[in-house]
């Protein structure tokens, strides 16, 4: 059996006192990593299907780009490819750090205990040039509340010759904008199977991958439901994966805070699960 056609493994499950360490860690720092989250069964399965779609959309993606760039690898929408790729989102621990950090309290269209943040963007990437220090969050604000968090499954190791992530830890809290200038960042080293997470208004940026191999690794941005998506999912989703999934992860794609049309449809911008139409068609008759 070929690692793309096996069943999926779960992710490891973190008790109690792990999963607040690392939610001390993100407030603190800006960010955590959670090592030997995937199995290496999972690993490879997910690998392999990325390879695939990169394989399939590199012939237009590479042409007419610089050869400096050819290292650049991006898989974009990572939810219209693949089903696998959404059910990696709903494990108990990542749904709990981004509840805690983006859900909305007040909410009221879904249960308290149920995810009511979206998913705004999900690509897989394999580093090439370097990025310059930058937030996610395009500006930055200080305190206790962040309204986008990325979580990233590796699928390489990270190190320093394959272009790993580096940041400035506590700079989420700084409410300014990054200083590319700084010489001295801390280089985030993790393991294919880790888990990173950190707060979209970390000061973070990449090193140049010099290795020649590959760094695969899932992004996925995650906002409070009232910021605007980086991808038009709702539209763009294919009807057989929407019909495969479940409210809850409709809800994640964004499909209970689509904006009304006009005040004869309704004056609210997020709705419940039972809102929910039976086929993308559905809310978009013209598509």
């Amino acid at each position: 059996m070929s690692p793309a056609t096996q069943k999926p493994t779960p992710p490891r499950a973190l008790d109690a006192a792990e999963t607040e360490q690392r939610l001390r860690e993100i407030r603190a720092y800006g960010y955590a990593v959670v090592p030997q989250f995937l199995a290496a069964t999972e690993v490879a399965r997910l690998k392999t299907r990325v390879e695939q779609h990169w394989q399939a959309i590199a012939p237009a993606q590479l042409r007419g780009r610089p050869a400096r760039d050819a290292e650049d690898r991006l898989v974009y929408n990572l939810q219209n490819k693949d089903l696998a790729f959404v059910q990696l989102l709903e494990d108990p621990f990542t749904q709990h750090v981004m509840g805690q950090f983006l859900n909305d309290p007040y909410y009221r269209f879904l249960p308290p205990e149920e995810p009511n943040y979206i998913l705004s963007y999900y690509n897989a990437r394999s580093s090439g040039q370097a990025l310059d220090l930058h937030v996610d969050t395009y500006i930055p604000a200080p305190g206790d509340r962040t309204w986008a968090m990325q979580v990233v499954y590796l699928l390489d190791d990270m190190n320093d010759d394959n272009g790993c992530t580096v940041a400035v830890p506590g700079s989420h809290l700084s409410g300014r904008y990054s200083d590319r200038s700084l010489a001295r960042v801390v280089p985030i080293h993790a393991k294919a199977g880790d888990l990173v997470i950190w707060d979209s208004r970390l000061w973070h940026g990449t090193r140049a991958n010099s290795s020649g191999r590959s760094r695969w690794a899932l992004v996925a941005t995650f906002t409070c439901w009232w910021i605007k998506q980086n991808m038009d999912m709702t539209r763009s989703l294919p009807e057989d994966i929407y019909r495969t999934l479940s409210d809850r992860q409709k809800a994640m794609l964004g499909f209970c805070s689509i904006p009304p049309r006009h005040e004869g449809e309704r004056i609210n911008t997020k709705t419940g699960y039972d809102a929910l139409l039976p086929s993308v068609k559905d809310y978009y008759p013209e598509r």
